[in-house]
């Protein structure tokens, strides 16, 4: 009977002392992602929630928190491999006013900061908020065939939701800087896209039309100005009609409010202008798209829809 005590007593301290090894172990102090307390064990000791794994480094063994934005090893330069899968959230956390929306666009044109460009926009608050119903609305009055967005039922299609969101805009930005460039005596003026010259063009001329300087150009941008849609299109934004289809276009956002802007610069001798439409989610603005009723009232053409920059007046520029 001794023997089965002593065997007991000896089991019972090899378990606490394991146990208090797993759950009491000092280490390096992390923040409980459940609960918010300071902890330096392998669990929580307010909530019991476990140490969130740390990721190592597979080529050189170096470690890192499994919350960290490296992408690459800086000890070796390995790409790391995450835990698990991360959800990327492509937008920023919004502006405050729809002028300071427009402003950090057209500051990310002046940087030549593409990724600047891209924060301005709502990908996942759009998606999450985007109006099937008022899409087929206002699209059947244009159109008898429309392509609405898949409706995202779950992850995957929620996320190709906003991938395709921002390769459609990224394009639009990449078709007016590459119009922009090329320069209004440009043979490709006006067509959106590149195409050789048959018996004319090789790969050494075709370079050269992109070294021309005219892209830098944008970094000379000054005096910033956010006009109104009727100080650009002589009071025919706010006419009766077109209030009563921007109403509509703001209905398929899905947002709480949305606004038509001007951006207008100075680049030199030239000036830029671009027309996005800005909606309001809760109490953050954000640029939901390059093109807008304002671009439509302006006949403004697919090329150009992020921007348009020239000489003269913006009436010289459309014709």
């Amino acid at each position: 009977m001794n023997c089965i005590k002593k065997l007991l007593a000896i089991t019972l301290t090899l378990i606490l002392v394991i146990c208090s090894g797993c759950v009491f172990a000092e280490g390096e102090e992390w923040t409980c992602p459940d609960c918010g307390s300071p902890n330096a064990a392998n669990f929580c000791t307010n909530c019991g929630a476990e140490k969130p794994k740390e990721i190592v480094c597979l080529n050189c063994g170096e470690t890192y928190p499994s919350d960290t934005n490296a992408v690459f090893c800086g000890n070796c330069g390995e790409k790391l491999q995450q835990a698990g899968p991360a959800a990327v959230k492509y937008e920023g956390d919004g502006f405050a006013t729809p002028e300071e929306a427009l402003t950090c666009y057209m500051e990310g044109i002046q940087n030549l900061n593409f990724e600047q460009i891209m924060s301005a926009f709502a990908w996942e608050t759009q998606i999450e908020h985007y109006d099937l119903q008022a899409y087929f609305e206002r699209m059947g009055a244009y159109q008898p065939t429309i392509c609405p967005r898949m409706p995202s039922v779950n992850d995957f299609m929620f996320s190709a939701n906003v991938n395709a969101l921002r390769y459609f805009q990224a394009n639009m930005v990449y078709r007016s800087v590459e119009d922009y460039i090329l320069g209004d005596d440009s043979p490709y003026k006006g067509k959106g896209t590149i195409a050789f010259q048959k018996d004319s063009d090789d790969v050494e001329v075709f370079l050269k039309k992109f070294e021309n300087g005219r892209l830098e150009k944008l970094t000379q941008m000054t005096n910033i100005t956010i006009l109104s849609p009727d100080d650009v299109t002589n009071n025919l934004f706010s006419r009766e009609q077109n209030q009563e289809n921007f109403v509509k276009q703001t209905a398929c956002y899905g947002a709480d409010e949305a606004v038509n802007l001007v951006g207008m610069a100075v680049v030199e001798d030239e000036t830029f202008y671009c027309c996005p439409t800005i909606c309001r989610y809760g109490d953050q603005w954000y640029l939901v798209s390059v093109s807008s009723m304002t671009n439509m009232l302006l006949g403004i053409s697919n090329v150009n829809q992020a921007f348009i920059c020239g000489k003269g007046s913006l009436e010289d520029l459309l014709r």
